[in-house]
């Protein structure tokens, strides 16, 4: 009976013990290409007074593993560091524009620290009606080839795709129409 109350009560203190109800270590790892966007979306939580804590996250180039036509990916695993995987090729990042790359640091971050999922909805123009879209990240880019009068330049779109990324419930631009 000694050797079972033992048994019992080492394992007990084995499973409850070691048991910490301190928060895991945080961790701040993002490539030094990426930092600038990163930051900029401190500054926009910022101008909102958004209380997001942006601390505790990777942020890398993949290393081979990812598809060409996935830009990015964002891996939350309870009790790890959130984990932003961006692919570094010609498409996505080597020869995007400031704006899109911009747009893909934001998507991201979108998924991973403020927990938004992917919207398709799109307004009567057809324009994505959020950042967080699945598949465009121009979407406030200036013209990659402007020709002529070639409209395509869509910079002015920022401010409202940014205001919807922190706001789902912002009202549709005039240009939306």
């Amino acid at each position: 009976m000694r050797l079972f109350r033992f048994a019992l009560f080492f394992c007990i203190t084995a499973l409850t013990g070691c048991h910490s109800n301190e928060p895991a270590a945080k961790t701040y790892s993002v490539a030094t290409d990426i930092e600038p966007y990163v930051q900029s979306f401190r500054d926009e939580l910022k101008k909102r007074n958004l209380a997001i804590e942006v601390d505790n996250i990777i942020v890398a180039f993949d290393t081979g593993q990812s598809h060409d036509d996935v830009c990015g990916s964002c891996l939350l695993q309870s009790g790890q560091t959130p984990r932003i995987t961006i692919n570094s090729n010609d498409f996505c990042w080597a020869k995007a524009s400031i704006n899109e790359r911009e747009c893909l640091i934001f998507h991201e971050l979108g998924h991973c620290l403020l927990g938004r999922g992917h919207q398709t909805k799109r307004f009567p123009n057809q324009a994505y009606v959020s950042l967080m879209n699945p598949d465009d990240r121009a979407i406030y880019a200036p013209c990659q080839y402007p020709i002529g009068n070639d409209i395509c330049d869509k910079r002015y779109r920022r401010d409202y795709y940014l205001n919807e990324l922190f706001d789902s419930t912002t009202a549709t631009p005039a240009w939306g129409n």
